[in-house]
């Protein structure tokens, strides 16, 4: 089956998601549609099991990246190493993600924060600010496992309690040793996970959360006018990461619950994950992959929220040109305000 393209109801232009009204705008003719007049014309599959229409898969030589974009979307250069030498080919419809959450910021909305981050770093290479970098920024739908977990955690410590009274002439100190032990069992629900190797997983738990509220059954058209990536990062590897994010989450909602002690420490502690679902989602990113000195930055907007995660290298030549000016400073006021106050 080939790849979809949704088409505009009345002019047949192609048609684009528009993040700021939830609709899908036809940039010819200007005409807006909802998902369920699209839904009219393009029905949904009706199981599970149905076929998805397949995307186009984009192979970079270069570093090994594979993006995914439907029939709308030219890709005219890899994210990230900007190899503009990209292999189309066919792309098998068993990735179908299960969610998905649509892109609520525009690409300029993006670029304007992009400028802010990167004016506020002063030693940041030059060619990070050019405009035609900024313009390269992209919409990318990343993949996630989102996991439901139930948890059943046991901490152990020991707490110190410590009073003191005045008893007439004599003051009185009690130090009481208590062995504290906490358990509990734990329920999450669509822990993030990301899915794909070349997407730093620090930046990418930066920008979250997510707000779930805004999630949907995943569309095809919501596809339209951006990229995605597939995932290269299994269920069962990603397991790993679940079961360390929810085990510190479990043991810092149990010491929470300690309270009353002079002073605690921690002796042992113990997580058992008892259940783990997982299941397929696209979460929207506006990325940039900017190069210095043969290794890539990331500059990441989250597309729901607009929270701000990214990297910059110092340019060590800006670095020294604001020290000379610091030190010709210091040496004209030492000099020149030396004779003037003498």
């Amino acid at each position: 089956m080939g790849a979809l393209q949704y088409k505009c109801l009345n002019c047949k232009a192609g048609l684009e998601f528009d993040p700021p009204s939830q609709q899908w705008k036809c940039n010819y003719c200007f005409s807006m549609f909802s998902k369920e007049e699209l839904d009219a014309v393009h029905p949904p599959p009706k199981t599970e099991d149905e076929d998805t229409p397949e995307l186009d898969l984009y192979h970079c030589d270069s570093c090994g990246a594979d993006l995914l974009a439907d029939s709308t979307t030219s890709a005219t250069f890899c994210l990230y190493c900007k190899n503009p030498t990209i292999i189309k080919s066919r792309f098998s419809g068993r990735f179908k993600p299960r969610y998905l959450i649509p892109f609520f910021l525009t690409k300029d909305q993006a670029m304007e924060l992009y400028r802010k981050w990167i004016s506020r770093r002063l030693f940041a290479p030059s060619e990070f600010k050019y405009q035609e970098e900024i313009d390269k920024i992209t919409g990318v739908y990343a993949p996630f496992w989102l996991f439901d977990c139930k948890t059943n955690g046991t901490v152990r410590g020991k707490g110190i309690r410590v009073t003191h009274w005045v008893q007439g002439q004599y003051r009185y100190t009690r130090t009481q040793h208590f062995q504290v032990v906490r358990r509990g069992t734990i329920e999450y629900k669509k822990v993030p996970v990301d899915a794909s190797q070349k997407l730093d997983d620090t930046l990418m738990q930066l920008m979250e959360p997510y707000h779930y509220k805004d999630m949907t059954d995943f569309s095809m058209q919501y596809m339209s006018g951006f990229m995605a990536e597939k995932y290269d990062v299994e269920s069962e590897e990603a397991k790993t990461t679940v079961k360390r994010r929810v085990a510190q989450y479990t043991e810092k909602r149990l010491r929470d619950t300690i309270a009353g002690y002079t002073s605690y420490r921690d002796t042992d502690s113990n997580v058992m994950l008892e259940e783990c679902e997982e299941n397929y989602a696209l979460l929207p990113v506006y990325l940039l992959v900017n190069k210095y000195k043969d290794r890539e930055h990331l500059f990441m907007v989250n597309g729901q929220t607009g929270k701000v995660a990214g990297e910059t290298p110092i340019s060590r030549w800006k670095q020294l040109s604001f020290a000379g000016l610091i030190f010709a400073a210091v040496w004209l006021l030492a000099v020149f305000g030396g004779a003037f106050f003498g």
